[in-house]
């Protein structure tokens, strides 16, 4: 009986590995599937509402539309100035995390790299533009812009989506240099290496991924970005979300808004998949490699 039982007992941990690691591989794809359709199925809605033919009104209890025609796109492109909303937000992004990278480097440098008393206070202050809401921020900036002759101007608006964009590059590009191991910067010291090479072979490649990360956060920030757009921006400036809202007010017309909607997001996923090909932890490895 003792034999008998020295011998099932390893086969019966065995067995019960095999299904706790079973459990956690079905949980795993579970948690992936719900995620995939939490994500694609109002993707998937708003272009099928963005192709519906209004000939053929999707209603209830059709589960997809009878037809699909690109009338709905001709159309948003024909009555509205999306054109132009377009080039508006795609030039005032770019420069808007130009501006916050160049703005935010030094104080990042300072905050992840020395120690010193406060430090943790202003690494939580300088994340209440992300806390306060934003049409809050938009009028208080909008009295002060008023002021200064830049409401209704290129400049303001990119001025203002700068400054909702410092924080996340802020924090980000911070927790980047405060990755860096400071027996590598002692090393490279040590064996006489110049402020230029310890950029170029240190600094730069371990903050790489942090600095792509953040400049899709603040890119995309101020690609979605309402509420400075409306107040500051308006009439003079148009940008994508505000085309969009301005087919969510009274007479809501879904169609219309699914059209401006996918064109909003078709860069956001563009660019996450892009985050997700660069982010790789092979870049903080071949920083280590040039050692």
């Amino acid at each position: 009986m003792t034999a008998i039982g020295i011998d099932q007992t390893p086969e019966r941990g065995r067995v019960v590995a095999r299904a706790r690691v079973s459990l956690r591989k079905f949980l795993g794809f579970l948690i992936a599937a719900l995620l995939l359709a939490w994500v694609m199925v109002p993707l998937a809605m708003g272009l099928l509402w963005s192709l519906v033919d209004p000939a053929f009104p999707w209603s209830y209890p059709d589960l997809l539309p009878r037809s699909l025609s690109f009338h709905n796109w001709e159309n948003v492109f024909r009555i509205t100035n999306v054109v132009g909303a377009i080039q508006t937000s795609f030039t005032i992004a770019p420069l808007a995390t130009i501006l916050a990278f160049l703005l935010s480097l030094p104080t990042a440098y300072v905050l992840g790299r020395y120690d010193f008393r406060g430090r943790e206070v202003v690494k939580i202050l300088i994340l209440l533009p992300i806390v306060l809401p934003g049409m809050v921020i938009a009028l208080f900036l909008s009295r002060v812009f008023d002021f200064l002759g830049l409401s209704q101007t290129l400049f303001g608006l990119v001025l203002g989506h700068t400054f909702l964009g410092i924080p996340f590059m802020l924090r980000i590009l911070t927790v980047s240099f405060e990755a860096i191991p400071q027996d590598v910067i002692d090393a490279a010291e040590n064996l006489g290496a110049s402020t230029f090479t310890k950029v170029r072979e240190i600094y730069l490649p371990m903050v790489l991924p942090g600095l792509f990360a953040a400049a899709i956060f603040t890119f995309i920030t101020s690609l979605e970005e309402f509420n400075l757009s409306f107040v500051i921006g308006l009439p003079d400036f148009q940008t994508i979300p505000t085309v969009l809202f301005g087919f969510l007010g009274r007479h809501f017309i879904r169609t219309d808004a699914a059209v401006v909607s996918t064109v909003l997001m078709i860069p956001s996923i563009v660019l996450l998949f892009a985050a997700e090909r660069f982010l790789k932890t092979e870049y903080l490895a071949s920083a280590f490699g040039k050692m």
